[in-house]
């Protein structure tokens, strides 16, 4: 079955927007991926979210469309040393499901899941410079860390890297911005960044827990360029709650995003840093994620797209991405 996108216009704003500014993605091959029985990264993260849109299109804010899956791999190609996607590429639907890692299964119902996240980052990544495009993309299995050599931590490939690499390909002039607020720091992509993509054009911002896993991300690596390019990693400690993120949103993310002034903003989006979450050891509620949503909205130059990473309680997964949709969209 193929993925479907939800457009939605901005309420409350006394006119429509054409085209609208919304794009949701469902990626439905992702609930095939079979990551084992008792695995935190269950299918059912995904069927927890199909409400949440569902409740967007019920209440006249959304339309579903449809987007075709790639044939093959080959778009990862661009992100990912050849030979993991060979290796990919040559699961058989015969076999059963073998380990990346202790964490990380791939199998080849992964396969058919990351061919139609292909399909969508291909669509996303020809979106012409400068034209205002908002997509939010519920699949799996997630990608932030996946590195240039391979998968690990629950993740096959690298998603957004990927869509980073493709705008920076087709629009070499853009600046990029990649946000990324899961629990654990994004360390797949910042080395996929900093192998492939310009220095000079790219700002990775990173608040994560720290130390944790994966035991990257303290800081050491930070760097600051003349326009605000280069590398925020922002470590947290256990327990961080609303009011310590809205201190580090406000006094060190959004000053340097704005002196950045990038084209694009790439968001890693991952809850697990919501109280109820079983992995992440932190004290964030909705409230959060419906402040990040609010900084993103009038921040958008051009595309903005966003790719579901963390998030292991599926109650608070489900209210952390609704209220983080209704921030980002609130009129």
């Amino acid at each position: 079955m193929g993925g479907r996108s939800v457009l939605l216009a901005v309420p409350g704003s006394g006119f429509s927007l054409s085209p609208p500014l919304l794009e949701v993605f469902f990626g439905y091959g992702g609930l095939a991926h079979d990551t084992g029985p008792d695995h935190p990264e269950s299918s059912a993260r995904l069927s927890v979210l199909l409400p949440v849109f569902t409740s967007w299109v019920e209440g006249g804010r959304a339309r579903f469309l449809d987007s075709p899956a790639d044939p093959d791999l080959s778009l990862y190609r661009a992100a990912h040393e050849s030979s993991h996607i060979d290796f990919l590429e040559q699961l058989s639907p015969s076999e059963p499901p073998v380990n990346l890692d202790g964490d990380t299964r791939v199998g080849h119902a992964t396969v058919g899941a990351l061919k139609e996240i292909a399909g969508v980052v291909r669509n996303v990544s020809k979106t012409p410079p400068n034209s205002p495009r908002k997509v939010f993309c519920a699949v799996r299995p997630p990608g932030h860390h996946a590195h240039y050599f391979g998968g690990m931590g629950f993740c096959a490939v690298n998603h957004l890297a990927l869509l980073c690499v493709e705008r920076a390909r087709i629009s070499p002039e853009e600046r990029i911005l990649v946000l990324d607020f899961d629990v654990h720091h994004g360390n797949g992509t910042i080395d996929i960044i900093r192998r492939l993509l310009p220095s000079e054009r790219t700002l990775f911002i990173s608040t994560h827990r720290y130390p944790f896993y994966p035991g990257t991300g303290s800081g050491r690596d930070n760097v600051e360029g003349e326009r605000g390019e280069g590398i925020l990693d922002i470590p947290l400690p256990s327990g961080t709650d609303d009011e310590d993120y809205r201190i580090v949103l406000e006094e060190m993310i959004l000053p340097r995003w704005d002196r950045f002034g990038p084209d694009s903003v790439l968001v890693s989006a991952g809850f697990d840093g919501h109280v109820a979450d079983p992995l992440g050891d932190m004290a964030l509620t909705e409230l959060t994620y419906r402040r990040i949503g609010e900084a993103l909205r009038g921040r958008e130059n051009g595309l903005t797209a966003g790719f579901l990473e963390g998030g292991y309680s599926l109650p608070a997964l489900s209210a952390s991405v609704d209220a983080f949709l209704s921030g980002w969209n609130r009129g």
